[in-house]
């Protein structure tokens, strides 16, 4: 080959590497909104919420691939593209066989991870597999990965094992705030708390109450809703004691999430240092403000519409300073149970238990009682016999050795029993997860972890819910609790309505593949064609 035909060759190559390059988002952004049902993501939305639906790439059946739905497992599987059970967490909390403790998701033995300003210690080890976050800084070390959520959980989780900054609201000391993981918290997060966020910081600005308007699926002040911080508008907010619970509950903790996300994003210079760097933002008010309201109140309603507005300013911003060479992901960790009392006034509950609703604590003490005639009476404590957390029930085995009972038989009337409540479809054995061909099964299997998931695990049937006299929760395989949004924005996304099923792990991949990163060999989710023709 002569001279001129190398140079021209060689010419070409930088030309189309170049291109390449330019054709490289600047950023990446992972959006989780806590709760959030499918059904509740519309394009009639004005805002945020609403653009992505228009201008997106939405899967309109998507669902998590897993049965226990809680918010840890659904922010884990976004980030690294694998089950649960792979990731190693199988629900938010879960019972440690060895030693029959109660262990949170992220918490962290090792004390130099304790939360800045608070006594808890939080880390991402317990997550067994690496996640978007770590690909990329595999590909370029100089990449920047920033998580921030209200909640400790969600943000650790989206950020992964080698996130740079990871910020949460501390319920302890009422600010954002990190843990020793991490290194010290920044500057600009001080400024952001002031000496304290609700009377000094960026929450000091929110009004003393939450008011709303009526809503139009039901009356406000409905039964069944929490009394906690009132039924109705007017509800208390940065006043009292312990304005941070109350905002915690409330439309304005997405508000300060989202300003702090912002913040983060400026003070950072994501996406404009020459790498793709990574934001995670979970916003956690549509879940606070369900659990106590439910989905179809005129709280959950004023809730959307602020979301809407607020993620309407992050695009705004992600706009003005990039230039549209961002990608986007938004799902959901779970869906939620409407009410029963809804439900039940609608017509459309499935429970046997016409009410729908069962009391936990009542279930928890006819389970001891159980246990104490069959098993340990006169002297033995069923209490510790077991133990409850949302991966199933673990029997403690050396306490049954000391009993001299037998593991199998206590097992079996634990078995016997919960399946003799109207409410209970079934108890699951850690056998029958792993062996039965069926599609609950297949979704258990991908929450079970073992020595942390239960040696039971309960499937109440189908629009049953265990829990108190108010508000209303999620954790069901069902499709209330499975259904959520998935959708795709920005920098070379196709803008389109698809059918197909899909699942919030289908993100980690999708987006990694995009990005030409080496991803592991052993993904669960699938890599998505959402890209333009031209791309």
């Amino acid at each position: 080959m002569s001279l001129f035909f190398r140079f021209i060759s060689v010419f070409l190559l930088l030309l189309a590497q170049s291109a390449g390059a330019a054709e490289a988002p600047r950023l990446v952004v992972l959006v989780a909104v806590d709760q959030l049902r499918a059904d509740r993501l519309t394009a009639d939305l004005p805002g945020g919420l609403g653009r992505l639906v228009r201008e997106g790439y939405v899967f309109t059946r998507a669902t998590v691939d897993h049965g226990l739905t809680n918010t840890c497992p659904g922010h884990v599987v976004m980030s690294t593209g694998v089950s649960p059970a792979k990731a190693g967490i199988p629900g938010n909390s879960y019972v440690d066989h060895q030693t029959m403790q109660s262990r949170y998701c992220v918490d962290d033995e090792d004390e130099s991870n304790r939360v800045i300003g608070g006594t808890q210690r939080r880390s991402p080890n317990e997550i067994r597999v690496s996640s978007l976050g770590d690909w990329l800084k595999q590909k370029s070390p100089g990449t920047r990965v920033v998580a921030v959520s209200a909640k400790d959980r969600a943000a650790i989780t989206l950020g992964g094992k080698q996130a740079d900054r990871v910020f949460w609201l501390g319920r302890e000391t009422g600010n954002f705030t990190t843990s020793g993981y991490y290194g010290e918290l920044p500057s600009y997060v001080k400024a952001f708390n002031q000496t304290s966020l609700f009377a000094a910081g960026a929450g000091a600005r929110l009004p003393a109450t939450w008011d709303h308007s009526p809503g139009s699926m039901r009356k406000d002040d409905y039964p069944g809703e929490s009394q906690r911080y009132l039924r109705h508008s007017g509800h208390p907010l940065n006043q009292g004691e312990k304005p941070a619970d109350q905002v915690y509950y409330s439309p304005f903790i997405d508000e300060l999430t989202g300003e702090l996300a912002r913040l983060a994003f400026e003070e950072e210079k994501l996406g404009r240092r020459g790498v793709t760097d990574l934001l995670a933002v979970s916003f956690s008010a549509i879940d606070t403000v369900g659990h106590l309201y439910g989905p179809y109140s005129a709280e959950s309603a004023d809730t959307l519409d602020r979301l809407d507005r607020e993620l309407g300013r992050l695009l705004d911003t992600l706009d003005q300073s990039l230039d549209g060479q961002y990608l986007l992901a938004l799902s959901s960790d779970h869906g939620v149970l409407p009410l029963p009392e809804w439900l039940v006034e609608t017509q459309t509950g499935t429970c046997p238990v016409p009410e729908g609703r069962i009391d936990m604590n009542a279930l928890g003490l006819g389970t001891y009682w159980k246990l104490y005639w069959s098993h340990t009476k006169p002297f033995g404590n069923p209490a510790e016999l077991i133990g409850f957390s949302s991966a199933g029930i673990v029997i403690n085995r050396r306490y049954a050795e000391q009993l001299d009972l037998s593991f199998d038989e206590v097992k079996r009337t634990l078995e016997t029993y919960l399946e003799d409540q109207p409410f209970v479809r079934e108890v699951w054995t850690r056998e029958e997860i792993e062996t039965r061909d069926d599609e609950f099964a297949r979704l258990f299997r991908h929450s079970y972890v073992p020595g942390k998931s239960g040696h039971l695990v309960v499937q109440l049937h189908e629009g049953c819910l265990v829990y108190g006299s108010e508000g209303t929760s999620h954790g069901s395989p069902y499709g209330y609790d499975r259904r959520v949004p998935l959708v795709f924005f920005g920098q070379g996304v196709e803008r389109a309505i698809d059918p197909a099923p899909a699942h919030s792990l289908d993100i980690a991949p999708t987006l990694g593949a995009r990005l030409g990163l080496i991803l592991p060999s052993d993904l669960d989710g699938q890599v998505r064609e959402i890209w333009q023709k031209s791309q």
